[in-house]
């Protein structure tokens, strides 16, 4: 397994990886962008962020998935309504009309 792994990562396509990315931080940084945030990474704060990023993402994940269920559970009941709602509503269009004599 180690072996298989290790493989993986020897072929990993690293450059090709940086050169699909490229474009999408082009479209949305500029090179000062780069610049400065170069420059702060590469001070203390900068290197702690880096550092403890998985961490602070993986917490605030955690913290977060209890609010995204609750909106998801209320988004689901509010789906369901109005299914429902619309199904009577076309049950009763779908109903024979008596026609007047």
């Amino acid at each position: 397994m180690d072996q298989s792994m290790d493989d993986m990562i020897k072929e990993f396509p690293v450059d090709e990886m940086i050169q699909a990315m490229v474009p999408a931080y082009q479209r949305h940084l500029t090179k000062g962008d780069v610049e400065a945030l170069t420059a702060f990474y590469s001070t203390p704060t900068g290197q702690k962020v880096l550092k403890e990023m998985p961490a602070m993402t993986a917490d605030a994940m955690q913290s977060a998935s209890g609010v995204i269920q609750k909106m998801m559970a209320k988004m689901q009941e509010r789906l369901q309504s109005e299914m429902a709602e619309l199904q009577k509503e076309s049950e009763g269009n779908s109903k024979p009309q008596s026609s007047p004599n």
